[in-house]
């Protein structure tokens, strides 16, 4: 039996769901940024929009948060960065190791995922792999690379990658980003940062949606 057609425009869709919140999670928004972020027909835009209630609560978060680049730089460090306790810390082994820390199994695992697709951590050995936006730069990449094999005709070499993409996120994002988004939402200072944990946590349900 001849295996269903992939949609490209759905893995568009989610390469640019991780890529955007990738994004938000790794740095914050600077002010040219954040005024396109919160462009009423970019939100519009945004998958799920009014199909998701998550989603849904994000999007209206963003749109009426009123806080300038300062404050949500300021938030983003709070939650993520520090120097003081993070409020939520964007790590999975700190989430899924015994002891909390940092660079542990989970981390190594992570490493390995990215090398066996030639990839690596920016600041490998001095960072984390398995900060949340690296493993979701991780995925849309995975997803890009599908689209790249659709356009050249290889659609087994697409289904492969996309193979590894679910199953990355089953093992390893479904394991510890819901409860991070949890925190985000529940601990962010900012309407912004509340809003981004809420897009989170519908985006989490996206592989599903976008690829049956």
């Amino acid at each position: 039996m001849n295996a269903p057609p992939i949609d490209p425009e759905r893995l568009d869709a989610l390469a640019a769901t991780w890529t955007v919140l990738s994004r938000l999670l790794l740095s914050p928004p600077d002010e040219d940024t954040l005024t396109r972020f919160r462009d009423p027909e970019m939100l519009a835009s945004w998958p799920f929009a009014g199909h998701d209630e998550d989603t849904d609560a994000g999007l209206a978060l963003i749109a009426g948060s009123g806080e300038d680049a300062e404050a949500i730089r300021a938030d983003h460090a709070a939650l993520f960065t520090g120097p003081d306790t993070l409020r939520a810390p964007p790590y999975e082994s700190v989430h899924r190791s015994r002891d909390h820390l940092l660079f542990e199994e989970e981390t190594i695992q992570v490493r390995q995922w990215y090398a066996r697709h030639h990839l690596a951590a920016p600041r490998l050995g001095r960072e984390p792999d398995d900060h949340i936006g690296l493993e979701l730069d991780f995925l849309a990449t995975l997803v890009l690379r599908a689209l790249q094999a659709l356009d050249a005709g290889h659609a087994d070499d697409a289904r492969r990658l996309l193979a590894d993409h679910d199953e990355f996120v089953t093992t390893h994002l479904l394991e510890w980003a819901p409860g991070l988004m949890d925190l985000v939402r529940a601990r962010a200072g900012t309407d912004f940062y509340r809003g981004v944990g809420a897009l989170g946590s519908g985006a989490l349900r996206a592989p599903q949606a976008l690829l049956s």
